[in-house]
């Protein structure tokens, strides 16, 4: 029994172990964001912020993939590996920050800034990506404007890249979530922990960020925590991330502010919903139907 999953009641536990059992006889590799719910954490053979995510799922040699996070993170999955079933738990686990640009907005931006770049980013939504020049599903460079070229990155700017520097993102693009952190909570919490490095989303507010030693999204933070295990480190972040750093080392310490910054979008699926899932691909496959309709439910 994982460790997580051991906390459960025996209903849950059960269905943890059928879910397990499921997953390695079908082949579906899952996928979990740091932000999800620890016990479905426990169950995923990778756990990751977005970009983390999107690499595993062009890497994996799994017959199908399950995605427990937010629409986007599915929608470019789905995208990036069009040969595969991808399984949904919940498609309802929305992204508040990523829908606060859609169609009609990429409408706008094309009139206003006629002859622009138009680039969506790991957070953006599949319609957005539809409608823009080029997709940073897996970053690994950012595009290089032309003399005089406007470059918009939607939903919004990668805060914590310095190559990002000097292009534009939507203006009302923000996460509630992330933004409730203030600088005066911040600064608060590091006096008492004199000495340790500061790591901040780079959804949080800008003078947050200003603060940091390091800004970046979830899977940047980890990779930077890993550099240095054995440090001591404030992270302003949802507290998924927090809590999977502490898992994989407990050698350091990963601290919080005292308000828990929490996505209940995130925390969405859980046990039952990816036991469902798994089992519907299973009904479909005995029917001979398995890759059509998986996909199809997928997406």
């Amino acid at each position: 029994m994982l460790p997580e999953t051991g906390k459960l009641g025996p209903k849950r536990q059960a269905q943890a172990q059928r879910l397990a059992v499921l997953a390695q006889a079908m082949d579906v590799e899952i996928l979990a964001h740091f932000y999800q719910r620890a016990e479905v954490k426990a169950l995923a053979g990778f756990v990751g912020g977005s970009a983390g995510l999107y690499r595993a799922a062009l890497e994996s040699k799994a017959r199908a993939l399950m995605v427990c996070g937010v629409d986007f993170l599915a929608q470019a999955i789905g995208r990036l590996r069009p040969d595969l079933p991808i399984l949904v738990p919940r498609r309802d686990a929305g992204c508040p920050f990523s829908q606060t640009v859609g169609p009609g907005e990429v409408d706008l931006l094309r009139r206003e800034h006629p002859g622009c770049l138009l680039v969506a980013d790991l957070k953006a939504s599949g319609p957005v990506r539809d409608l823009c020049d080029l997709s940073l599903d897996v970053p690994g460079g950012w595009p290089v404007s032309a003399a005089g070229e406007t470059v918009l990155v939607l939903p919004a700017l990668s805060a914590g890249n310095p190559a990002a520097m000097g292009h534009m993102g939507w203006p009302g693009a923000l996460c509630q979530v992330h933004f409730q952190i203030t600088a005066g909570e911040v600064e608060e919490t590091l006096r008492s922990l004199p000495g340790a490095r500061l790591a901040v989303n780079s959804l949080c507010r800008p003078e947050v960020r200003r603060m940091a030693d390091f800004v970046g999204d979830s899977q940047s933070i980890h990779d930077y925590c890993r550099r240095a295990p054995r440090g001591e480190y404030l992270v302003v972040c949802e507290s998924g991330l927090a809590e999977s750093l502490r898992l994989s080392f407990p050698e350091g310490r990963f601290l919080e502010t005292e308000t828990e910054i929490f996505c209940p979008n995130m925390k969405l699926t859980n046990i039952k919903d990816m036991l469902a899932c798994l089992e519907a691909l299973g009904g479909a496959r005995a029917a001979g139907t398995g890759q059509e309709i998986a996909a199809e439910a997928g997406r």
